[in-house]
């Protein structure tokens, strides 16, 4: 049983060490739970499946070649991170739960940790799930959410590529005194989740360069590209234009600026950008 949950888990990107499975149980509860698991997996897949069938595969997207955000594609990606508010908030609640108690008992805090723990994987696929149908519904594919999540997070409001108060609560954890550690694998790891998250945009900056080969009228705008692509080649821990985005590129976010904050969570950010490999 805790064979199948863990291969669940790991499918998904989230592993849990065994002592949640445990504390979930053996028999009908384990067993049903980790079906439950097993079909919101298959339904998150299929609607992956059905993203990459009609916008092509997530390093395949072409950004603007003028390198701004057209409006209407940012309200798509904000009606997208508006409605995913009840999930984010439910998963943000699943990982506040793992925060080790003050004063709290080490039987009371484990037990709390583990149903915080249990609550992850099925709220961590509700939530990939609900963002893969709003971006159905808004004709957006997932290269694109991930060049605009990446450009306006990260980018442009400075937030860090691997930004996980999951794993600042694993740390906390590790130094306690609670009989309950967590550890979390299958790309989830903050190093994992910035090397994606680097790869995906280099590659579509390698396609804006294409494009910009045939424009002669955008020759400064190339020259920027050029230089980033060239410094991405040099450190291969870089994350594009961590240094700051240039202005050619940030054109028109200032009036969303207010909803891009709202919508942005460093506790949800692990999952944000997750797909089932």
């Amino acid at each position: 049983m805790s064979t199948t949950t863990s291969k669940v888990l790991t499918g998904c990107g989230i592993g849990c060490l065994l002592a949640i499975v445990l504390i979930v149980g053996f028999g009908w509860m384990g067993y049903r739970w980790a079906r439950l698991a097993a079909d919101a997996v298959e339904s998150v897949g299929q609607t992956e499946a059905r993203l990459e069938e009609r916008f092509g595969p997530v390093r395949g997207f072409r950004p603007p070649v003028d390198g701004r955000i057209p409006a209407d594609r940012l309200e798509a990606f904000l009606m997208v991170r508006e409605s995913l508010t009840a999930q984010r908030t439910e998963l943000e609640e699943a990982i506040a739960g793992l925060t080790p108690g003050e004063g709290e008992s080490g039987m009371t805090g484990g037990l709390r940790a583990a149903r915080a723990g249990a609550q992850m994987a099925p709220r961590a696929l509700g939530f990939s799930r609900a963002r893969n149908e709003s971006m159905l519904s808004a004709d957006m594919g997932f290269g694109e959410y991930t060049w605009i999540y990446w450009l306006t997070y990260d980018a442009w409001l400075g937030n860090p590529a691997d930004a996980s108060t999951l794993h600042d609560v694993m740390a906390e954890r590790s130094t306690s005194d609670g009989s309950i550690q967590f550890h979390f694998g299958g790309g989830m790891e903050p190093e994992r989740i910035a090397w994606r998250l680097r790869r995906d945009v280099t590659a579509m900056l390698r396609n804006l360069d294409e494009d910009l080969a045939a424009d002669s009228d955008l020759s400064g705008l190339k020259e920027l590209v050029k230089a980033e692509l060239q410094e991405l080649e040099a450190d291969p821990a870089r994350i594009p234009w961590e240094d700051g985005l240039p202005e050619e590129f940030a054109v028109g976010l200032e009036p969303y600026r207010t909803r891009l904050e709202a919508t942005y969570s460093p506790a949800t950010n692990p999952f944000e950008l997750l797909e089932l490999d």
